[in-house]
């Protein structure tokens, strides 16, 4: 920016040059700078600065005062003012480029959304293989344990399935590892609270117990209830089609209780975790922790993820809907988070499928094997 103007035409003329402007909209601070003509060389600035030379070698004094002048000018100072669309621009970049930063969904584009992590393929493709092998083996030991060919057969084919979600990296660029991945950024912080709701119901059991409350004898009893086979036919509980149609018929209510304003997916949350504490904590005063762990983690590893999966996606439908009503979301539903939801919840019901499938024939091999004695009692 130059001193005062005289008013004249001439000074508007220099300033609207871009003599105290940078053109790309930054600003120069220091002395007032010429206009130059165009068709001027360039060279003369450089002759200028050079001191010239006398005959016996000495510079000119003259062209030594303008070197000398040149030396104490002070020195311009440029501030660059990048426009807004371009610092909004690197911010988003740099925010992206992070790797400490995880992708969140894009709520100003509904066609965008959280894209996979960087290492979705390797981490999703090595849990499928984990999965895999685990169905393999619940389908050896049925096929060990029981006559009947259609549970190992049913085991079997989830181990395929499971195999195949692990050998689709290679296969394409755009895979379905990925598509999940995307789903679990997607509903990740939902399944997190959905776990505290659990967790806190289990601890409401436990206290339930230290007050004398035993649910035990009323869970049964709603069992019973809801399926009076039961009480006639004990092997009916021995299936892996009675865990799965009991389980999956929790799990899509869970995800429907989105419609109750999220009340009813709390409700299967906190109540789920209220049974298993205060159950597990009987059992394991009664009979021992170690038979408690021993009959709920083999299958408890896979149906509770699935579970949490089913409740997240509920309270990330009621989040997005409710975004929507505020105005803080354009859409609510679009085929991106649609495609990753929907293989999100492909996904949690296998799990479903694979903790039936171990709870019915897994479970009760391992418990017998560990504790005989309780196991023959408890048949008794």
């Amino acid at each position: 920016m130059n001193g005062g103007g005289n008013g004249t035409g001439d000074d508007h003329d220099e300033d609207s040059d871009g003599s105290g402007e940078d053109s790309e909209g930054g600003f120069v601070f220091g002395p007032e700078r010429h206009p130059v003509a165009d068709d001027e060389p360039d060279e003369r600035s450089e002759r200028e600065s050079e001191p010239t030379s006398t005959l016996d070698g000495e510079a000119d004094p003259e062209s030594k005062r303008r070197a000398d002048d040149d030396t104490e000018r002070e020195p311009q100072i440029s501030i660059n003012l990048p426009d807004e669309d371009e610092s909004e621009g690197e911010d988003r970049e740099s925010a992206t480029d992070s790797p400490s930063a995880d992708p969140e969904p894009a709520d100003d584009d509904p066609s965008e959304g959280p894209g996979p992590s960087p290492n979705a393929v390797r981490n999703w493709s090595l849990l499928a293989f984990v999965l895999a092998l685990s169905s393999f083996v619940t389908a050896g030991i049925t096929y060990a344990t029981h006559d009947d060919l259609a549970p190992v057969v049913g085991a079997a084919t989830l181990g395929v399935v499971f195999a195949a979600l692990a050998v689709t990296a290679p296969i394409d660029n755009i895979t379905i590892l990925e598509t999940l991945s995307a789903g679990w950024l997607e509903h990740r912080r939902p399944v997190w609270f959905s776990i505290g709701l659990f967790a806190f119901g289990m601890g409401i059991g436990v206290v339930l117990v230290a007050a004398g409350v035993d649910l035990s004898v009323l869970f049964l009893e709603l069992l019973e209830q809801q399926y009076p086979d039961l009480a006639e036919d004990g092997e009916i509980g021995t299936t892996a089609s009675f865990y799965l149609e009991n389980n999956s018929q929790a799990f899509f209510v869970t995800i429907a209780g989105a419609l109750s304003v999220g009340l009813v997916t709390a409700f299967a949350m906190l109540f789920n975790g209220v049974v298993v504490g205060n159950v597990g904590a009987i059992m394991g005063s009664t009979i021992g922790v170690d038979y408690v762990v021993a009959g709920l983690t083999p299958h408890g590893i896979f149906e509770l993820p699935a579970l949490f999966i089913a409740a997240g996606v509920g309270f990330r439908l009621l989040y997005r809907f409710g975004e929507r009503v505020f105005g803080k979301r354009a859409v609510f539903l679009t085929k991106p988070y649609v495609y990753r939801t929907v293989a999100f919840v492909v996904f949690g019901w296998l799990l479903l499928a694979l903790a039936a499938f171990v709870e019915a024939y897994v479970t009760p091999e391992l418990l017998g094997l560990l504790f005989p004695e309780i196991v023959e009692a408890a048949g008794a």
